[in-house]
């Protein structure tokens, strides 16, 4: 019932997963990438966000160390924002949307139209990884790691709308019954060892 709200109020939702989910048939997009090649998938939205400066200037330039960035690996480039988004574009210069389709499977023409999606989203962009390629994949923490890397080249850290905080709103729902503390040591409680 949320995600049916959230999407009469015109949020677009895409959906990476191999299986057919329940919230992949309510999807405007569902993509089923080869497993293992999820990472791939998310960084070639990344490039097309770059190229195409969909990318949000002021939280990239205001919260990543980019200079730090250039220091440690273009030292001989000039300490400025722009070297820092051409050193990024060149580094996944080869992650095209075209080099993506032959290592995912999903059709290059997706990949632009979702990207710019995830471009015109900008801060309300909100994601969610699950346990299927972050934890069925060898290196699939990789994933988290790229879908992170979008939520911050759009600002949608923090953001109203966006991704949040694991502790920023955060409800930890208390049991119905609650024994009381234990008023007596005990070795079951706090064994010796």
């Amino acid at each position: 019932s949320e995600l049916k709200n959230t999407i009469t109020k015109g949020a677009k939702i895409c959906v990476i997963d191999v299986r057919l989910s329940n919230t992949a048939s309510m999807a405007d997009w569902w993509l089923a990438p080869w497993p293992g090649t999820e990472a791939m998938l998310l960084l070639a939205f990344a490039r097309v966000i770059l190229d195409e400066g969909l990318y949000d200037r002021a939280f990239v330039e205001g919260w990543t160390n980019w200079r730090e960035f250039l220091d440690a690996k273009h030292a001989d480039k000039p300490r400025t924002f722009e070297s820092f988004v051409d050193a990024l574009k060149a580094h996944y210069a080869h992650i095209t949307p075209e080099a993506a389709e032959a290592e995912t499977g999903i059709p290059a023409a997706q990949i632009l139209e979702i990207a710019r999606e995830i471009g015109k989203a900008g801060n309300a962009l909100a994601s969610h990884v699950w346990r299927n390629a972050a934890s069925g994949n060898l290196g699939g923490w990789q994933v988290a790691r790229c879908l992170q890397f979008l939520c911050v080249l759009v600002g949608a850290v923090g953001a109203k709308g966006g991704t949040n905080l694991n502790t920023q709103t955060k409800f930890v729902p208390p049991p119905f019954l609650k024994p009381p503390p234990q008023r007596v040591w005990n070795e079951m409680l706090y064994p010796q060892e």
